[in-house]
């Protein structure tokens, strides 16, 4: 017996199972192919890799190591003397610039009332006090700032980006733990820097960080960077796109021996350190805490890290034939170039600039550098000192009225002012000076 049988009925399969164990099979260029199949849907997914993916971790550190490396013994001497000669004269340009910008601040410093005086004039015993405003308002927003910024549960804080799952969560929780514990054990100098940082920060209006990773201490290191020692191209209007700036590092002789040991620098021949000429910022701090070099004793290298822009061989350009981010390293005296690093990342096609500097402003003012209370409250702080100033020795001399009185002869050549409480004698007729007393 026949059966009709509806064409678009389905017809029935026989069950086929194929099973695909996953594979790696190399290329002829290096690169690698995965084969996976999937049982769910029975597509098979192939992966291909390059063949700079399957470096071990030891040859990628190898190739970063050679990229970022020493460039000076690969060029010739006119050139890198070419370079120490930029490096230095934009340097000096850089600090000429801004010569009336350090001095505002070199009176500034003055009214911070730390150091003692005892005054001669106008007269001895005169008051010396300064009015406490411009330092107290530093104080206070640093004490602020420093709660804000560094909070006893430390001054990391994650934030998850899309849906909070569990997991996430749990991810976040441990990604703050550990940054924590590396800023605040494995990096012990991080609360001192920071502290450091946001005192001269109101004052000065703009204060800088470098942070940057140490390999002689296998670890990152972030510390505060003093205005007197951070000197930026007259143009610049941001770290990232001014042309140059120069970071003064002072060295020990004992510390640039095991920097040029562990090939951070080149060994050059450098003569032996002598005692280095302090800035004028720095001698204008150090009188007003008593502090003074007294030997040579203490030597010290001083080295220019400037971050610019050269224009060298096609070989360390890559044939790209522009002006490229480098890190140039002189000894300042000698102007003989310790070290020509490249200051891009290996794999990025533009070539944009490493920073590793940042700049605070206290308040963001007509250019590069920032506004402080030096310059909102100098002026102020000045008058208030001298109006109290005033109001304390007048009523030193209303306490302590002085005078003169008759002698009976003239004096003759006695300049000096009256001190509170004193009389002097005038050499003039008695008769003269009988019946009158004067006093200031």
């Amino acid at each position: 017996m026949s059966v009709e049988r509806n064409p678009f009925d389905p017809i029935p399969t026989a069950e086929l199972s194929i099973e695909i164990e996953p594979s790696n099979e190399k290329m002829e260029d290096g690169s690698t192919a995965s084969l996976e199949y999937n049982q769910e849907d029975g597509g098979v997914t192939v992966t291909f890799t390059p063949p700079e993916d399957n470096r071990s971790n030891e040859q990628v550190e190898e190739d970063e190591e050679e990229f970022y490396r020493n460039l000076i013994e690969d060029l010739d001497g006119s050139t890198v003397a070419q370079i120490a000669r930029d490096v230095y004269d934009d340097f000096v340009s850089d600090k000429d610039s801004r010569n009336d910008w350090e001095s505002m601040f070199e009176r500034g410093f003055d009214l911070l009332g730390i150091k003692l005086n005892e005054a001669s004039e106008p007269f001895e015993g005169a008051c010396t006090a300064v009015h406490p405003v411009l330092i107290e308002s530093a104080v206070k927003f640093q004490s602020k700032a420093i709660q804000e910024l560094f909070p006893p549960a430390g001054p990391v804080k994650t934030q998850i980006i899309g849906d909070a799952t569990p997991e996430k969560q749990a991810q976040a929780e441990r990604i703050k733990q550990f940054m924590n514990y590396q800023l605040t054990d494995l990096m012990p100098e991080y609360f001192d820097e920071m502290e450091r940082m946001l005192f001269h920060l109101p004052l000065i209006g703009s204060a800088f960080k470098k942070t940057y990773f140490d390999k002689s201490l296998n670890r990152s290191v972030s510390e505060f960077v003093p205005i007197d020692q951070f000197y930026v191209s007259y143009y610049a209007t941001d770290l990232r796109r001014a042309s140059r700036y120069t970071h003064l590092i002072y060295k020990s002789p004992v510390e640039m021996q095991n920097d040029i040991a562990a090939g951070m620098y080149s060994d050059v021949g450098l003569p032996k350190a002598t005692r280095p000429d302090p800035t004028a910022l720095s001698q204008k701090l150090d009188s007003i805490m008593g502090l003074s070099p007294t030997s040579q004793n203490d030597p010290q290298y001083v080295l220019l890290e400037q971050h610019r822009y050269l224009q060298l061989p096609d070989k360390f350009s890559g044939g790209v034939g522009l002006l490229l981010p480098y890190i140039v390293t002189i000894e300042e005296k000698t102007k003989k170039v310790l070290s020509v690093r490249r200051n891009y990342d290996k794999d990025d096609p533009r070539r944009e600039k490493r920073v590793f500097f940042t700049h605070y402003r206290f308040v963001p003012g007509f250019g590069f550098y920032g506004l402080g209370l030096i310059h909102f409250l100098g002026n102020l702080t000045m008058t208030a000192t001298a109006a109290m100033r005033s109001l304390i020795d007048a009523g030193q001399f209303a306490t302590l009225p002085g005078g003169f009185k008759a002698k009976g002869t003239r004096i003759v050549g006695d300049n000096d002012p009256i001190s509170p409480g004193e009389w002097k004698e005038v050499e003039a007729r008695s008769e003269e000076h009988t019946s009158e007393l004067q006093s200031h």
